[in-house]
């Protein structure tokens, strides 16, 4: 799988992806979970969540490995 963000390549393995995901699955859930019980509604959760990983990822000197 190739997905191009911020004029970079990203390159993922569907393994490696499936394995990450279980791996941070809990915790998001977990996240998420907490977001809704003080009141914000899924909609601005997973916005808010998507933003997160928007900026992290346009960060330029941030290290990206492909496995």
């Amino acid at each position: 799988m190739t997905k191009r963000l911020n004029l970079r390549e990203i390159v993922i393995s569907a393994d490696r992806l499936e394995d990450c995901k279980a791996y941070l699955g809990g915790e998001f859930h977990t996240i998420v979970d907490h977001a809704l019980s003080v009141g914000w509604s899924l909609d601005e959760v997973v916005i808010a969540l998507n933003g997160l990983a928007a900026e992290e990822i346009a960060v330029p000197d941030r290290a990206i490995t492909l496995h």
